[in-house]
This record gives C-alpha cells, structure tokens and sequence, in this order.
C-alpha cells in the first residue's frame, strides 16, 4: 500500500490547494500620488486627485470615498471611475465641506467591499483661508466632481461614471483575460484532486 492512500482524498486536496496557492495569489499595486502627506485643500477650489496603478490587476474602475477620523461618515464622490491605465486623475470641486487636518480618500469597490488604496492624511481649508496659500493646480484632461456638505448617511455618489467593460458583456476569453495565473491554480488543483482519487482507488 501506499503512504498516502492511508489519507483521505479530502485533506489531500486541501494540501495540494495550500500547496499551490502562492501560484494564484496577484500582486496589485495601487499609490495615491495627490493628494499627498500633509496637504492642504481649499474650500471654493478645485483641487486634483492623482493616481498610479499596475496595468495588468484587473481593475477597470473605483470608487472614490472621503472620509474623515474624528466624524462618523462618508462623502461618496464618485462612483465606477475609470481606472484602466497606469495613471489617472480627477478634479474635485469642494462647496462648504466642513474645515479639518484629518481627511482621507479612499478608493475600494463599494460593491464588494474591496480596499484597493487610502491617501495619506490631509486637510480642507475653508474658503477664504488666507493661510492656507493658493489651491494645487487641477489636474489637466480630468473631469470634475463637485461635492458639498458634512457627511450624509443616506447620500449616494456625487457622481457615477458610465459602467466600464469590466469583463461584462465580453466574449469567454475576454472575461478571464489576465487571469492566467489564477486559472493555472485552480486547473492545477482540479489535476490534484483526480490524481488524489484515481491514487486512493488503485
């Protein structure tokens, strides 16, 4: 008798799975360039949001949330905003958005509840801020979002972009394209799993 056909078929399975999980595992990398530590927005201003993200991780758009510490609550900005390049950006247009040094952006998949990046901490000055110097230039070919007023719990997206292909709609092979790691995982545990079984009946 073999050793391992003193193991059930089942554990083997999930050792073999465990065993080639790093093989499905994808590296994203997703960096809010603006705005930046320290940074400070202004009231009555448009001021840019940037971003660099890897090419080929799948995401073909986000959603991007502003939050705050020391206040319950979220400021949806916009929804499904198109990501699939390397670099993107998007200007905001703040109205009477409440002065404070403890905002972040988020940017996730509302949907599934997914992160993919927070910006590093900033502020928002009040319009008229004298002290607060001139607001950052937009950022050039962006569309703009306005969005104004405290947190709103029952508010919805400022703005909600037209859907992206995200693989929808698309022939077979355009819905897994890039996913050819992933696939080789799980072909590769299927492939276990029946040697696992042929091995314990022989």
């Amino acid at each position: 008798m073999h050793v391992l056909s003193y193991l059930p078929t089942g554990l083997l399975s999930l050792f073999f799975a465990w065993y080639l999980l790093p093989i499905a595992y994808a590296n994203s990398y997703f960096v809010i360039s603006q705005p930046g530590k320290g940074a400070q927005w202004l009231n009555g201003a448009v001021n840019p949001i940037t971003w660099t993200k890897g090419l080929l991780d799948g995401v073909h758009s986000v959603d991007i949330e502003l939050a705050r510490l020391s206040q319950d609550g979220l400021i949806f900005i916009a929804r499904d905003v198109p990501a699939s390049t390397s670099t993107g950006a998007l200007n905001l247009y703040l109205q009477d958005i409440p002065a404070g040094d403890d905002y972040y952006l988020l940017f996730l998949n509302s949907t599934h509840g997914l992160m993919y990046a927070s910006s590093q901490r900033f502020a928002i000055a009040a319009a008229g801020n004298s002290s607060a110097g001139s607001p950052p230039a937009p950022a050039a070919g962006a569309p703009t979002v306005t969005i104004s007023g405290a947190p709103n719990p029952t508010a919805v997206f400022a703005t909600t972009f037209p859907p992206s292909a995200n693989g929808v709609g698309a022939p077979a092979w355009k819905a897994v394209e890039g996913a050819s790691r992933q696939l080789l995982a799980l072909g590769s545990v299927m492939v276990m799993c029946v040697l696992g079984g042929a091995w314990t009946v022989l």
